[in-house]
This record gives C-alpha cells, structure tokens and sequence, in this order.
C-alpha cells in the first residue's frame, strides 16, 4: 500500500473521529427536544389529568368535564355536575332566544328563598363556549344552606348558540376574592370546561 493511500486513511480516520466528538459535545450542550404537554398554543389552562364526557342526544354537543366531579343529574338536554368546591351545570335548548336574555332568564330562575343578594359584578370578557362566542358576567350571592345559614357565593353565566341549538353554562363557588379571577377558585376548572366544549357536527 502506498504512503499516500496510508495517509489518506489516516485523514479519513481523523475527520471521522472529530465529526463523532463533535456531535457528542453538541449533543450534551443543548437540550433534548420534549413534547409539550401542558399551556401549548393559545391556551392558557392545564388540561385535566383524567377527564369523563358528556354527550347531549338532543342537541349533539359533547364536554369534558374531571372525573373528580360527581354526575349530579343528567339527561338528553344537559348535566348538572358536583365540583370539589360548588357546582357547573351545562343546559342545551334550541336557539332562538337572545344571549342576555338567557342570561337574565338564568339568574331570575334562582330560587329567592335560597338565592339572596343577588348583584352582578362584572361581564365576562372573552365568554365563549367552545369555538364559539358568546356572552357572559359573574355575580355575587348569599346562598342559604339547609341549617338557615348563609354563604358568600360567586357564580358565573355563559351563554352562547351555534346552529341550531343554544347553551348555557352556570358555575358557582365559594367567594374567595383575593387571589382568583372574579373570586371563584375553581375558576380555571370552569374555563377548561368551555374550552373542550364541542358543538354539534354541522
């Protein structure tokens, strides 16, 4: 073999050995690509860790909602659902009625004799249901327990219509005004819950 053919190994050989070296180097410097699983894209909410569904027979819609909430009632219209703190209910009826009138019309149904003090504190900027808009405002309320006594409540409305079919969504908590958006703490349970909202297939 002749020493040009050896030599030419050797440099071969070499740059070999520092294209590997180099590669590993790289490769400890910058770190590893993951898959992102949590406030990916334009959502800013952290997706439950293990959710259950409801699907309505009437009006086709789907939502998930967490599998640490317990199924209070549910039939072909909506579901009323026990949270950790309060409860959400998800109602579907057909359109046709104007969203700050089904928005009036929810909290006028309250009962008084439970529901008391009744005041609006804000709109709800951004009220959505699922893909799509709508309207909504956070109220403020005594609600009186079975032994006579009364709780601070805050409670939200969002309606929304898509198609044929219109929806409401009311969720009530505790009050806890310091620290939560509108002083409900479970407040971004509720926002997950519209955001997986799913209308009817056109």
């Amino acid at each position: 073999m002749s020493q040009v053919a050896i030599a030419g190994g050797l440099l071969l050989m070499l740059a070999m050995a520092t294209v590997g070296v180099s590669a590993f180097a790289v490769s400890r410097l910058v770190p590893a690509h993951t898959t992102c699983t949590v406030n990916c894209g334009p959502r800013l909410v952290t997706p439950l860790s293990e959710s259950s569904t409801y699907h309505s027979a009437n009006f086709k819609f789907e939502v998930d909602y967490s599998s640490d909430w317990t199924v209070r009632t549910q039939d072909a219209n909506g579901i009323s659902l026990g949270t950790k703190l309060g409860h959400v209910e998800v109602m579907g009826m057909k359109s046709g009625t104007p969203l700050d009138q089904l928005l009036q019309a929810t909290v006028a149904a309250l009962p008084s004799a439970t529901w008391q003090d009744v005041a609006m504190i804000s709109d709800l900027k951004g009220a959505h249901i699922g893909d799509q808009d709508g309207a909504g405002a956070v109220y403020a309320a005594n609600l009186v327990q079975a032994d006579a006594t009364a709780v601070k409540v805050r409670f939200a409305v969002i309606a929304a219509t898509k198609g044929g079919a219109s929806v409401v969504i009311f969720a009530v908590n505790p009050a806890v005004v310091k620290g939560y958006p509108h002083g409900m703490p479970e407040g971004l349970d509720f926002d997950y819950l519209c955001q997986e909202f799913r209308w009817a297939p056109a």
